[in-house]
């Protein structure tokens, strides 16, 4: 790998840092978009905090659902 031994000097100047950027969510390149809310969510009054963010590729964006919900409100992409 071409990157282990950067890697490598990273952990070795800063630990935490390092342990820091490894969990940080990645952002796609160029930022996303919100997409918003499932008309579903909407409809069961759902919380904020019992949605789930999905991916949606065509989009570039992220919404929002209930867990098992698939379809972008936005394009209807099932594909992520």
């Amino acid at each position: 790998m071409s990157g282990s031994s950067n890697d490598a000097e990273k952990a070795a100047a800063d630990p935490d840092e390092f342990v820091r950027s490894l969990l940080a969510p990645a952002t796609p390149l160029g930022g996303y978009r919100e997409l918003g809310t499932t008309a579903l969510a909407r409809r069961l009054g759902l919380p904020d905090d019992q949605l789930g963010g999905h991916w949606c590729s065509r989009c570039n964006g992220v919404w929002y659902g209930c867990a098992l919900e698939v379809q972008c409100p936005a394009c209807g992409n099932r594909r992520g």
